[in-house]
């Protein structure tokens, strides 16, 4: 008897050990692509897009990789204040990456006070039709640009191989919903405040077809009852500036360079 019931003791046990993993194997798997990650995705660039006079001030850090391999940190700050449909200001301060934007519905200038050259061009009527002038003309890239096209033809949604809800987190004060997702060569996260306005409030971008795993991060405060006087985006040179001429080879520009 003390046997049959040492066997059916030990029985049990393995049961027991066993019952998780039997369990995860009858569970239904999660799909790739979770619906929700997505229609998060086009409720935040919806919002955006409604938003007609904005400013946002983003913190970031953005890593480089020597030439021998070791990882390096950079940092700085963007501070965008937009009004629809054709006013832009961007003022960018960084370890390497110093400018200021204008941008006033006729003319596109950037301005580096630090070396004093500024360069300028005849620019389209409207913030949509700037952005695709600025990457295919200049190859030139305007930092946050891209949250403001989810939910549009243009958002690359079909890039996304995938896509879930991580979890809730804190960000400066904010409660929100952190997304993770996945493209070819690129891992990306978002957190997205919860609530009645789905503003993003971080994202992390991490180069995945670079052994090092290069990160760039920025965390974004945001002001949707801004208004702005049209000279705010004009740009008159200070007297001992230099114009020089826009550089329209892709490779000279890629990345946003100062002129």
């Amino acid at each position: 008897m003390r046997r049959l019931r040492t066997a059916v003791s030990a029985a049990v046990m393995s049961l027991m050990a066993a019952a998780p993993s039997s369990l995860a194997k009858s569970a239904p798997a999660k799909p790739a692509i979770e619906p929700e990650a997505v229609t998060a995705l086009h409720n935040m660039g919806q919002f955006l897009r409604n938003q007609q006079n904005f400013s946002v001030q983003a913190r970031w850090t953005t890593d480089d990789v020597l030439p021998s391999g070791q990882k390096v940190q950079y940092g700085g700050s963007v501070d965008l204040k937009v009004r629809r449909p054709d006013r832009l200001r961007m003022d960018i301060t960084g370890d390497r990456r110093n400018e200021h934007i204008y941008y006033d519905g006729k003319t596109f200038t950037v301005f580096s006070d630090r070396v004093g050259y500024y360069a300028a061009f005849a620019a389209p009527g409207t913030l949509a039709e700037l952005k695709t002038v600025l990457e295919k003309e200049y190859a030139f890239d305007l930092p946050l640009a891209d949250l403001f096209y989810w939910g549009t033809e243009r958002d690359e949604t079909d890039a996304i191989q995938r896509a879930t809800r991580i979890g809730t987190a804190n960000i400066d004060g904010f409660v929100c919903d952190h997304f993770a997702f996945r493209q070819k060569d690129v891992d990306w996260e978002l957190w997205i405040e919860q609530g009645g306005r789905p503003l993003p409030r971080k994202y992390v971008i991490t180069t995945t077809s670079d052994k090092s795993k290069p990160q760039h991060t920025m965390v974004l405060n945001w002001d949707l009852q801004a208004k702005y006087d049209d000279q705010l985006f004009t740009f008159t040179p200070p007297p001992t500036a230099h114009q020089i001429d826009f550089d329209t080879k892709a490779h000279a520009r890629k990345g946003g360079a100062t002129p």
